[in-house]
Formats: C-alpha cells, sequence, structure tokens
C-alpha cells in the first residue's frame, strides 16, 4: 500500500501516512463519511478552523508570526482562511439576492424617491448602485483590497525591519478574513431584520479598525502611545487611498449611467 498523497509505500495498519501526514482513506465516499469529514474540518471544538477563529481573536501573534516564523500545522493557513471567508460573503450575496432581496435596503427605505428633484434623485440611484456594486462584488473587492492593506502597513511600519510586504500581507490577509467571517456569520444571522443589518454594517468599520490596531500592537509589540500613532497614520493613508478609488467608482457609474441613458429609446 502507498500513500494518495505522496506515494510514499505505507504498512497496511498505518491510519496517517508517516511522511506528508495524510490520513489514510481506506472507504469509499459516501454521504455520511462526506457529513463526517465536513463536521470533523469545521465544527469539531479542536479542529484547525475553530483554533484558527479562536485564536485570531485572543492571541493574533500566535497565528501570524507563527506562521510566518514556519508553524504551519497549528492553525489553518492564509490562503484557506480567506477562502473560507470568500465563501461566506457568497453564502450572504445568494440569500440576499434568492430569498432576502431587502436585507440591505433598511438606509433607503425611508426615502420617497417621487419627492425627490432630478438632481437628487440622480445622486439616490448612484448611492443605490454603489452599495449593490459593493456587495454583489464584494470578494473581489477584498482581493482587491489586499494588495492595498498590506502596501498601507508596511509604509506605517516602515521602521519595523523584521517583516518584508509578503509577510505583511499574510498579516492583512489573516485580519482581513477574520473580521470578514465575523461581520458575514453576524449578516447570514440577521439577515431576516434589514434594520439589524444596517446596524451591523454601520458599526462594521470601526470593528475591523479597532481589530487591526489590536493585530499590529500585538504582532509589533507596540504600547499604547505606538498604537494610537501607527493607527492615525494607518488611518491617514487609507482615508487617501479610499477617496480615490470611491472617486473612481462613482466616474465609473456616472460614466457607465449616461451611456446607458444615451442609448435608452426614446
Amino acid at each position: 500500500m502507498e500513500c494518495k498523497n505522496c506515494e510514499l509505500p505505507l504498512r497496511t495498519d498505518y491510519s496517517f501516512c508517516s511522511n506528508c501526514g495524510a490520513k489514510i482513506i481506506r472507504n469509499r465516499i459516501t454521504l455520511k463519511n462526506l457529513w463526517y469529514d465536513v463536521t470533523e474540518r469545521f465544527f469539531n471544538l479542536d479542529n484547525t478552523f475553530t483554533k484558527t477563529f479562536k485564536h485570531l481573536f485572543s492571541r493574533p501573534d500566535d497565528v501570524i508570526v507563527g506562521y510566518i516564523n514556519g508553524v504551519r500545522k497549528k492553525h489553518l493557513n492564509p490562503i484557506s482562511y480567506f477562502t473560507i471567508a470568500l465563501a461566506l460573503g457568497g453564502l450572504f450575496v445568494f440569500l440576499n439576492k434568492q430569498f432576502f432581496p431587502d436585507a440591505v435596503n433598511y438606509a433607503f427605505e425611508s426615502v420617497n424617491i417621487d419627492e425627490l428633484n432630478e438632481a437628487n434623485k440622480f445622486s439616490f440611484e448612484i448611492v443605490q448602485k454603489f452599495q449593490r456594486y459593493l456587495i454583489d462584488y464584494q470578494n473581489l473587492f477584498y482581493i482587491a483590497m489586499l494588495p492595498f492593506l498590506s502596501l498601507i502597513s508596511k509604509l506605517v511600519f516602515i521602521n519595523k525591519k523584521q517583516f518584508n510586504l509578503s509577510e505583511h500581507f499574510v498579516m492583512n490577509i489573516y485580519g482581513y478574513s477574520q473580521m470578514s467571517i465575523f461581520i458575514n456569520l453576524f449578516y447570514i444571522l440577521l439577515i431576516w431584520n434589514s434594520k439589524l443589518v444596517y446596524y451591523a454594517a454601520s458599526i462594521n468599520g470601526i470593528f475591523q479598525i479597532l481589530y487591526f490596531t489590536y493585530v499590529f500592537k500585538k504582532v509589533f509589540k507596540l504600547s499604547l502611545k505606538q498604537s494610537i500613532i501607527k493607527l492615525l497614520l494607518f488611518l491617514l493613508i487609507l482615508s487617501i487611498v479610499s477617496f480615490v478609488i470611491i472617486i473612481a467608482l462613482v466616474l465609473y457609474l456616472v460614466i457607465f449611467t449616461d451611456i446607458l441613458q444615451n442609448l435608452a429609446p426614446k
């Protein structure tokens, strides 16, 4: 018998490969063992996903610096963790579109669009479209933002030479994935009530700022004063980058809407 993963010859009584650590699978796939694999991977209190989620709140430096320094079995790797975050984000978008179409419309429910003048009506429609784009393409937005966040954190901590840009990417992908998993779980649980989803979304930005401050404080062993200074610098750079991105998106929506209006039959 040999390992199906690394092809190392094994004794027939082995349960795990002595080379790569993979579990030896002898049975064919059934619904029962598929369900067992899912529950073991994601819901067992001792599995790596649960440990990673818990430890990214309690001791993020152990997860992040540990991974950077070569500890690869104790927690989920950042790409796998990010994949779970993307899956939860996709699940929320699916539920929103298919079953709860008004889940993200609370901010617009009190607005009577018929009472708005043409300029305000146009602005209102742009804001609605912008929000819809952010929700529908949130996974692409997450992916696109990660390089920017990594570069910003590298600039903010340019005096700290122990981590290179790729290692800053690891920090940010862990932190961003943690916040994405956390908030999307909340969104999914609250999706039946648009008001609660709105409140959760309103505090999401503040919570993310506080969490990233906490992560960088733990990773770089900062004092409270140092953390505040780094936070202000991070927010300054992030605000500039976000402003440029938002202006570009708004211009795109305005131009795209104008093109559609010109093409529409009169």
